[in-house]
């Protein structure tokens, strides 16, 4: 099963799928046998799919053989209605310049003016609509509350709002159509590549109820105790634009997990490296592929902030995060980073 959700925000364009794969049965497999179900063509199109990898894997290897520039329009389209007629798959086709989405469901292009298109099971998009409309009780609920860390956002970006609600659905045991990873791509001027991103856990407030809705304005200071300290998963991007390369690392546990493909199409393999730190994640990597990719990442972990400490001349004194950078590739100070998105 399969949850990819897209979103078009004026000339921004991501995308969020999860990465499993089940078994007989419909068991899930371990997080290194999934895909990454997002593939980055030629002509600057990001094609997501639901249902066969192998075959979506074939129909993308085909359109590269077939469009090693790029093609128009009409014809990426006419490609992909006639793969989902022979194989039976979804397609999400992203447009990056302009920025536009096209979804293709049992042969047929689907006609709408939503701006959120979504394939894969239904199930796992209630739950997905329901995170996000905040009408449904979060994972760490009363435990823990998220906050993710885009190092690269565009301005408009829906990226870091799709992977708020998207983590959950991969979170959720009762949710057993979407798991693993949760891989996002994002447009930029020049075409799609992965985003790099750091999604922390700190400590649940202290004295709030389960219930409780965080406010922006509310002062308060989130911890990272216990199992929450430390913890974070990353993902990691090469620096250059359309390539089917991506990584996601644990923090905690110093585990990177690395997804690559053949000939630059759909990221189906994956090599796991144990005990690495964040220091050495590029090296890891580049030894690996036997080059320089210039990876991108901003792998933050959360850590005990200590008591809050409003800042006098400030009127709404807001939330206060503590994180420690473990390692960063993106140029200092205002190009990288920016505020934790809590969710």
């Amino acid at each position: 099963m399969t949850l990819v959700v897209a979103r078009v925000v004026g000339r921004r364009v991501s995308i969020a799928a999860d990465t499993l794969l089940t078994g007989p049965g419909d068991q899930p497999l371990p997080f290194q046998n999934g895909v990454i179900k997002s593939c980055l063509l030629p002509g600057d199109l990001c094609v997501s799919f639901s249902n066969s990898p192998e075959t979506a894997g074939r129909a993308f290897g085909d359109f590269i053989q077939r469009y090693p520039s790029g093609a128009g329009f009409a014809d990426v389209v006419a490609f992909f209605e006639r793969s989902s007629q022979v194989t039976g798959n979804e397609y999400l086709i992203a447009f990056a310049n302009p920025a536009k989405l096209i979804k293709v469901v049992d042969g047929k292009r689907v006609t709408g003016f939503s701006k959120t298109q979504w394939i894969g099971d239904q199930v796992a998009y209630n739950a997905f609509r329901g995170w996000e409309l905040k009408q449904r009780p979060k994972v760490e609920q009363g435990r823990a509350i998220n906050a993710v860390l885009f190092a690269d956002d565009m301005p408009n970006s829906p990226a870091s709002d799709l992977f708020s609600a998207m983590r959950h659905v991969v979170a959720d045991p009762s949710v057993p159509t979407a798991g693993g990873f949760v891989a996002v791509v994002t447009n930029f001027d020049n075409g799609f590549r992965f985003s790099a991103y750091s999604d922390m856990l700190f400590d649940w407030p202290a004295g709030k109820q389960a219930d409780y809705v965080l406010e922006l304005s509310d002062a308060i200071a989130f911890t990272a105790t216990d199992e929450n300290a430390s913890f974070a998963v990353a993902q990691v991007s090469p620096g250059f634009i359309g390539i089917n390369l991506v990584a996601f690392y644990f923090t905690k546990a110093r585990k990177l997990f690395f997804f690559y493909g053949e000939g630059n199409c759909i990221a189906n393999r994956c090599q796991v490296f144990r005990d690495v730190p964040a220091s050495a994640i590029c090296d890891t990597l580049n030894a690996f592929v036997r080059a320089d990719l210039k990876w991108l990442l901003l792998i933050t972990s959360p850590r005990d902030s200590g008591p809050y400490k409003p800042t006098p001349n400030t009127k709404t004194p807001g939330v206060q995060f503590a994180w420690f950078t473990e390692a960063n590739t993106f140029p200092p100070p205002a190009q990288a980073g920016g505020p934790a998105s809590p969710s």
